[in-house]
């Protein structure tokens, strides 16, 4: 906590909408109404079949239905750069279904805040959160905080997690993340994730800027 401090977390920062009615991608790809919405289910989905033992008929019409919406999207395939997942700017984790679903509070060019709330999907055992999903949620807000305010993308070098406390599941955790310095084409970023009071992670990571006709 006091990191954050010191690094000025307690200033005011450009509030978000994450009901923005102009859910628009990076690339400016319209999304269509109630895309979310689907999302959102899916991800219910995910902790409803990871909580439950279900018996056979209902694992055979859950199969079926869900083979019939996977032939449904198939059709809908289309290259990456025109994808929506991962690429809404105000929805919860970007849109992407399997990214913890982060709600962005406050963001400016050096530092954000937001929410998470990790459902049973993302459960490792005896109620915490699984500790692999803790670095995709630094990676992924950390990443995302790199390249604001016009910087040019970058890709991780690496990523360190300090694991401090349990994080539990179903439960709204906070999380922090900040700019440090840059060095060159080296970008070096901190972030905490805590519940309350109690830190239960915090990262440290190093980003590094690509060159022209780097991917």
């Amino acid at each position: 906590m006091g990191d954050e401090q010191e690094n000025g977390l307690s200033a005011p920062l450009a509030r978000t909408d994450p009901h923005a009615p102009d859910r628009e991608t990076w690339s400016g790809q319209p999304v269509p109404e109630g895309y979310t919405d689907m999302i959102d289910e899916l991800r219910e989905l995910l902790d409803r079949v990871a909580a439950a033992a279900p018996d056979g008929e209902l694992v055979t019409r859950t199969t079926k239905a869900i083979a019939e919406i996977n032939a449904a999207l198939a059709d809908c395939a289309v290259e990456e750069t025109a994808r929506l997942s991962g690429r809404l700017l105000a929805a919860p984790g970007r849109g992407a279904l399997g990214a913890p679903p982060l709600h962005i509070d406050e963001i400016g060019d050096d530092r954000v805040t937001g929410h998470v709330r990790f459902g049973a999907h993302f459960l490792g055992s005896n109620g915490v959160v699984h500790g692999g999903a803790i670095p995709y949620l630094f990676d992924d807000v950390l990443g995302r905080l790199d390249i604001s305010g016009g910087r040019p993308r970058s890709r991780t070098a690496y990523l360190h997690v300090d694991y401090r406390s349990v994080a539990p599941i179903d439960t709204d955790l906070r999380v922090a993340a900040w700019f440090e310095r840059a060095e060159g084409r080296k970008r070096y970023l901190r972030g905490t994730l805590s519940e309350g009071d109690r830190l239960c992670a915090e990262a440290s990571a190093l980003f590094v800027e690509l060159r022209p006709g780097q991917r």
